[in-house]
């Protein structure tokens, strides 16, 4: 991953974690009205909205990559932003 280049701007960068909550969190952006869909051997899931970009990453790696600016926002727990000491 990169961080934002000019090439990105009015896209966001999501994170969603991958693993045990993979399936609950397709589920929970289903019943937000998105539809997103994982590939087998991919870390891009597909989301039906051209200005979203989605990256599956372990919850204990999010908050370092939305610290960093690699991206915008991630769904983890709080334990790991505590844990990472992460400025979010």
């Amino acid at each position: 991953m990169s961080n934002t280049s000019d090439g990105d701007k009015g896209i966001l960068k999501l994170g969603l974690p991958a693993g045990s909550l993979q399936e609950a969190t397709g589920e929970l952006f289903r019943k937000a009205g998105y539809k997103v869909t994982f590939a087998q051997r991919s870390y891009y899931p597909g989301i039906d909205d051209p200005e979203i970009q989605c990256t599956l990453l372990r919850a204990q790696e999010m908050p370092r990559y939305v610290q960093d600016g690699l991206l915008d926002c991630g769904l983890t727990g709080h334990d790991w932003v505590l844990e990472n000491d992460a400025k979010v």
